[in-house]
């Protein structure tokens, strides 16, 4: 599991109003997935560079491509360049190959050099791996964004993964 205790938090105080920003975006990407990508968590992606968005996507649905695979599809058909971009994450990306590749290949393929995540994702199969592997490979990683905000869309998936039960939720 990963050490929350052990967080880098990389950039300067300026740069947290417009992690903010972006991060808000993110989880309005996130929301459009609701109903959709049951049992799977809800997820946006923003990637921007100089302040401005070069791609974002969200998952939309189940076993469907995850939200930075989204964004790094549209900026691969539309031609643009990601090296030194930032990605804005509402939730820890993958690192492990399911359906699709891993979400920490995409970012690394793509000269990413900042990573800011909302939530770490309590999968063991991820639990802080995904970032641990983008630090590892040079890309600054800034942690807890929101985390209360994106934690929250989460709540159900979180409960799944740790329990292994769904949430009852009243009539």
């Amino acid at each position: 599991m990963w050490d929350r205790n052990r967080r880098n938090m990389l950039g300067t105080v300026d740069d947290m109003p417009q992690y903010r920003k972006y991060m808000t975006q993110a989880l309005e990407l996130a929301h459009k997935g609701a109903g959709w990508v049951n049992p799977n968590p809800l997820v946006g992606t923003v990637v921007v560079r100089d302040g401005e968005i070069l791609a974002a996507g969200y998952h939309d649905r189940y076993r469907g491509p995850h939200a930075e695979r989204m964004a790094f599809d549209y900026a691969d058909e539309h031609g643009v360049d990601m090296h030194g971009a930032t990605v804005i994450d509402t939730l820890e990306p993958c690192c492990h190959v399911g359906s699709q590749l891993a979400c920490t290949d995409l970012i690394l393929s793509h000269g990413i050099t900042r990573v800011v995540v909302g939530s770490i994702d309590p999968n063991p199969i991820v639990a802080g791996k995904g970032l641990r592997i983008l630090e590892e490979n040079g890309v600054e990683v800034v942690y807890d964004v929101m985390r209360a905000e994106c934690d929250a869309i989460n709540r159900h998936f979180f409960h799944y993964i740790t329990t292994g039960m769904g949430v009852r939720t009243k009539c």
